[in-house]
């Protein structure tokens, strides 16, 4: 009898655990081939140099208060809208002084409030308050720590408030502390692992790690907040998950997603998780195109068969809400979509 209580306690086990192996290699499976699916909501932005209008745009920004702050790259300036879009104001102008810029690339908005401006040409950041007014600059050309030539990307860490810079053509990422105090650097040119071939964007997952895509190497890197290399992902090619070249800017959000914006070549947002899991895309190339952008079939106007279509996007940004705002950079305008799915909210 004891024996026959023993097997059948034992059977009892191994049926739980091999059930409980089951269900959590389910929700791996699950995970892993979530879908986020995301519909077009709005656009605004045509070409021009007017309130609103933009020459190749950039980035774009969310303070606070849901403000958003986009480079207009080629007006070297930097415009301030509603989150529905309204123009507010603007400021900066080509050159080398306080306040203006050559070719304003990216930009990162502080806990503060305080707007940090890639001055890509300048080979500098410059710091505004959300008025425009002018608060500092840092670094100038060269190699030395703290220096840069012609940085592309900058962005502050959530948790420690530390600011990472992409020297795009040294090679190599820069760390600050908040007061923009030089704490370390990393990186060379190369292939190997923890070398770039032109780092281009950077982001954080939320345990700090730094995730930097770069412009002719498909996929991601990935390092913890000193440097050390952790993993890569990623391989060129046109299906879901792979990558033209050159590659543009990236996204992670609160949920560790991670939006890459493809190359020209294949224009669209592909989204993954932080393993390099593909979960989905938004976007498509124009239907009929020029140098400068989408064309309305008729050339009546406007583009009604535009919207979710890309020209050379740059920048994609997800706000407090979960929508999703990407830079339609040849188009000269930005696109605006929200979720279509529950996952985002898990």
């Amino acid at each position: 009898m004891v024996a026959i209580i023993t097997l059948i306690i034992f059977l009892v086990v191994f049926i739980l655990v091999n059930v409980s192996i089951k269900t959590i290699s389910f929700q791996n499976a699950a995970a892993v081939n979530e879908q986020l699916n995301y519909s077009f909501i709005e656009k605004w932005g045509s070409f021009g140099t007017g309130p609103g209008q933009f020459n190749r745009p950039h980035d774009v920004a969310f303070d606070s208060r849901g403000n958003l702050y986009v480079s207009d790259r080629d007006n070297n300036r930097i415009q301030k809208f509603t989150q529905n879009g309204t123009f507010v104001k603007t400021w900066g102008s080509k050159g080398s002084e306080n306040g203006q810029f050559n070719i304003p690339y990216s930009i990162a908005i502080d806990n503060l409030d305080k707007i940090y401006v890639a001055d890509r040409e300048n080979s500098r950041i410059q710091k505004f308050d959300t008025n425009g007014t002018f608060l500092a600059k840092y670094g100038i050309d060269g190699k030395l720590n703290g220096q840069f030539h012609r940085p592309e990307d900058v962005r502050i860490e959530p948790h420690t408030g530390n600011i990472y810079v992409t020297d795009t053509y040294n090679n190599r990422i820069e760390r600050f502390d908040k007061n923009f105090t030089f704490i370390t650097k990393w990186g060379s040119k190369g292939t190997a692992d923890g070398q770039f071939k032109l780092p281009h964007a950077i982001g954080f997952d939320s345990k700090g790690n730094v995730y930097v895509d770069e412009l002719e190497r498909p996929g991601v890197q990935i390092f913890d907040g000193d440097g050390k290399f952790l993993r890569k992902w990623g391989t060129v090619g046109t299906a879901d998950g792979q990558f033209s070249l050159p590659q543009e800017h990236l996204w992670i959000d609160s949920h560790d997603h991670l939006y890459l914006v493809d190359g020209a070549p294949n224009p669209r947002i592909e989204i993954f998780d932080i393993d390099g899991h593909f979960l989905g895309k938004v976007g498509s190339a124009c239907k009929l195109s020029t140098s400068t952008g989408c064309v309305d079939p008729d050339g009546l106007g406007p583009l009604s068969l535009g919207d979710g279509q890309f020209s050379k996007p740059e920048h994609v940004a997800i706000d407090s809400e979960g929508k999703m705002y990407v830079v339609d950079r040849g188009n000269h305008r930005i696109q605006v979509f929200a979720p279509a799915t529950n996952e985002l909210s898990k």
